[in-house]
């Protein structure tokens, strides 16, 4: 995994040509700041390497009492997708009891929308369904 300039001290950020798409894995739980500064560092990186294709390791932010994952599928995701011009695909990966908690409709997007998300328990899973996108 080749290491990349716009990690945070609280999200590791890293290109991967080789699978085609970033890598933003979450160290621990944060604070509000700490996620919309990481997801910013998600956009940056995303912009350098005009790329469209997310896999989003959420399974150390054990502390979900912010409204972050709302906020990044409503307003943060499409955001990104006008900016970059090109479809956005994210692959989330979750702890299996956060998935069980999610309404049916909340785990993934609609069909048809420019911004694609899944959430998964499994890595391999999620590599997948990025690479089928």
């Amino acid at each position: 995994m080749q290491s990349d300039q716009f990690s945070t001290a609280s999200l590791h950020i890293a290109h991967r040509p080789d699978l085609g798409h970033l890598t933003g894995r979450w160290l621990r739980s944060v604070t509000e700041a700490e996620l919309h500064e990481g997801y910013e560092s998600l956009r940056q990186a995303a912009r350098h390497h005009a790329c469209g294709y997310w896999l989003i390791d959420a399974r150390r932010r054990t502390n979900r009492s912010l409204n972050g994952p709302e906020w990044v599928t409503s307003r943060f995701l499409p955001e990104v997708q006008q900016e970059l011009g090109i479809p956005l695909r994210v692959g989330f990966l979750v702890l299996p009891d956060y998935l069980a908690s999610l309404p049916a409709d909340a785990a993934v997007a609609a069909p048809g929308s420019p911004v694609q998300y899944a959430r998964f328990v499994d890595e391999g899973a999620a590599n997948a369904w990025l690479m089928a996108g």
